[in-house]
């Protein structure tokens, strides 16, 4: 056994204020040399937490290129469901942060399906009823087509055209110049009630 000693000088500077009397201890060389062993390996430990730690620069490059390439995924699965009008693309993404899924089994999934029907319906429906136009009478519509009067005349006793009497004054001339392109002569013989 190994029964040197070293002696070493502690002060105690918690007591004089960093100025104290020196004390000795006597400790034996294997438990110094460990001590030493382990201070050593405590301070480069100290040391290592010290350091700013680097992030690695890969992971965001890889995150980046990751989520390029889930928005390509998402854009060609969309396009082979044939879903490209905002509001489809909007549900499909609503589906999408809802759901947590991957694109090609939302655009599989049958509910999925069946709400792209439904609006794709709506939106037909509404687009059809949007066109409607009502209230003929207001605007004049079909009563200011030459055509519409024409259909309404009625052949008189002696075999002429008769037209009723709220056929438009400002119309006499268009319906006697589409009758005229299409029958020659007839427009010299054709009598208004209202006239």
């Amino acid at each position: 056994m190994d029964t040197e000693t070293t002696t070493e000088t502690v002060a105690d500077t918690e007591k004089n204020g960093g100025e104290g009397d020196a004390d000795t201890v006597s400790v034996p060389k294997a438990d110094y040399d460990k001590l030493n062993q382990t201070l050593g390996s405590l301070k480069r430990e100290l040391k290592d937490l010290k350091k700013p730690k680097e992030e690695p620069k890969e992971t965001p490059e890889k995150n980046q290129s990751d989520d390029k390439l889930l928005e390509r995924l998402d854009k060609m699965a969309l396009q082979v469901a044939g879903i490209k009008e905002a509001d489809e693309v909007e549900l499909f993404n609503k589906w999408k942060t809802d759901t947590g899924r991957e694109a090609d089994t939302i655009v599989g999934n049958d509910i999925f399906k069946k709400e792209i029907e439904n609006l794709r319906t709506a939106k037909a429906n509404q687009e059809a009823t949007s066109n409607i136009q009502g209230g003929g009478d207001k605007s004049g519509g079909a009563k200011d087509n030459p055509d519409y009067w024409i259909g309404k005349a009625t052949k008189g006793d002696d075999g002429k055209l008769r037209f009723p009497e709220e056929t438009p004054k400002h119309l006499y001339s268009k319906i006697l110049d589409k009758m005229s392109a299409n029958e020659p002569r007839s427009s010299e013989t054709l009598k208004f009630y209202n006239e």
